[in-house]
């Protein structure tokens, strides 16, 4: 079965990418659009992110459940900002004004340009998140965080739960299956439905990560794991010319969202 979480093995730019530079750079992307919110940067970004996914021949899929309700919680998400933030210029009214009743409901500059921040920036986050999973190979990021003198423990933890990401997706996908064939359905109409829902799938998918825990323990345990300081790998990352320049473009960024917060660069900050 497969599933549309993990590590999707291409041959290309961004795969070959170190991955100790891919995760340096996501980390300066979310303090970059954290220290500056523009939705105009913001939605720059995404757009980039977006072409990356084509780039590097990710399938994306818009009508996929989990990214359906993404798209649908930003959108949310606008909607909450517009109807709650009565400040700025009053654009128009969400209930126009019929005789002499109303208008209700003020849509204003702020919360529009706030409603549109917070959005862009939610999905930027979490497709940037998705992007960093689908072309990261986990075994060379473990490699390439002990670069950077980190335990190789605490980084086979971090792959580990790469790893792991989609086998419990592949686990909810068959729990759910298996719910069908039996005439169980999710019911989301009350909270004592939900808990039914949530208990019915969680419960599954908690005993077989306990037994996959165990499993990998006892795996681990027979092959010394720990045992010594240092470990050998079967294989290394490497940086290249390509990885330096998406660095200094990655910090590029972060510093230039710094100068935007501090008003060292009024004429940018007019236009973003």
């Amino acid at each position: 079965m497969s599933t549309r979480f993990g590590f999707v093995r291409r041959e290309g730019t961004i795969h070959n990418l170190n991955p100790a530079m891919k995760l340096l750079s996501l980390t300066f992307l979310m303090i970059s659009i954290l220290v500056y919110p523009s939705w105009v940067l913001s939605g720059l970004l995404l757009l980039v992110n977006l072409v990356s996914f084509r780039a590097a021949r990710v399938p994306i899929r818009i009508s996929s459940n989990r990214v359906r309700f993404l798209v649908i919680f930003s959108l949310v998400l606008l909607l909450f900002q517009i109807f709650l933030t009565p400040n700025g210029t009053i654009l128009t009214y969400i209930v126009p004004k019929i005789g002499n009743i109303g208008p209700f409901i003020p849509i204003t500059s702020f919360g529009l340009e706030r409603g549109l921040s917070i959005s862009l920036r939610f999905l930027l986050i979490v497709f940037s998140s998705m992007l960093f999973i689908s072309v990261t190979n986990p075994t060379l990021l473990a490699h390439a965080l002990t670069k950077f003198r980190i335990p190789y423990r605490y980084s086979f933890a971090l792959v580990i739960a790469l790893r792991f990401l989609p086998l419990f997706d592949m686990e909810t996908n068959l729990v759910r299956m298996s719910q069908k064939s039996r005439g169980l359905s999710s019911e989301i109409g009350g909270l004592k439905k939900i808990i039914r829902t949530i208990r019915y799938t969680f419960y599954p998918l908690l005993v077989s990560a306990l037994s996959r825990v165990e499993t990998l323990s006892l795996s681990m345990d027979g092959r010394g794991f720990g045992y010594r300081p240092e470990r050998s790998y079967l294989q290394e990352s490497t940086w290249s010319k390509t990885d330096y320049l998406v660095m200094a473009l990655s910090v590029g960024l972060l510093f230039f969202c710094f100068l935007l917060a501090l008003g060292m660069l009024p004429e940018l900050s007019a236009i973003l």
